[in-house]
């Protein structure tokens, strides 16, 4: 992808539900220690992140395979910063922590993990995306394009005039899409309304805008 403060290439398996693990890691983090080549490591109680997944209890398998996605995806950023692309990952390893919390399911104990965030990924939170909110609501939505739209409108500040048009969002998102796709992902969006006003999003016709006061 193109866009105006560089290129972005993906090599690998990424989606909506990746996102939706990264942002309980960055969220549940209990603590955050910076690494000297530029990572982040966090320490995290996966049964957190597995609450801010799913109400019915998202499985430690389900987790464990989006984990190892995002392990083996590569990102490339070429920006004009730098003479070179950065090549990396999103996460380098998840560890389990010496530290460990009483287990009510089993009566035992549970180990905290130990979350090496890649330099692409933190070189996305520095110069661009803001990842820290709670991901719960968004995890909540049923389709992978309202997650998406739901993403990129809350990494903007500033609000066009009357809100963003639906199907701008969509190509920024999804790009091109074949006419049937995009009435598809238009369809989608209506149906995740509800979903996206409890994220404080409102669907105006063809637009979407944030929630003002005046809407409640």
């Amino acid at each position: 992808m193109d866009t105006s403060f560089g290129r972005c290439r993906v090599t690998g398996r990424l989606g909506q539900r990746h996102a939706d693990i990264v942002e309980a890691l960055l969220y549940r983090a209990e603590r955050r220690r910076d690494v000297s080549d530029g990572g982040i490591e966090l320490l995290v109680d996966p049964a957190r992140v597995r609450k801010t997944l799913s109400d019915s209890g998202y499985s430690f398998t389900q987790m464990g395979k989006l984990l190892a996605e995002l392990r083996a995806a590569t990102i490339t950023i070429e920006t004009p910063q730098f003479d070179f692309p950065i090549i990396g990952g999103l996460i380098d390893h998840v560890i389990p922590s010496e530290l460990k919390r009483p287990d009510p399911l089993t009566g035992g104990e549970r180990s905290l993990w130990r979350v090496r965030l890649g330099v692409a990924l933190v070189m996305l939170l520095e110069h661009d995306l803001s990842l820290y909110y709670d991901p719960t609501p968004i995890a909540r939505l049923y389709h992978g394009i309202s997650q998406a739209i739901a993403r990129h409108v809350l990494s903007h500040k500033i609000e066009p005039t009357g809100g963003w048009y639906l199907d701008t969002l969509i190509v920024a998102v999804a790009g091109n899409l074949p006419s049937k796709a995009m009435r598809d992902a238009r369809f989608r969006l209506k149906k995740d309304s509800a979903g996206l006003w409890a994220i404080g999003l409102v669907l105006d016709g063809i637009r979407i805008r944030k929630r003002r006061t005046s809407d409640c």
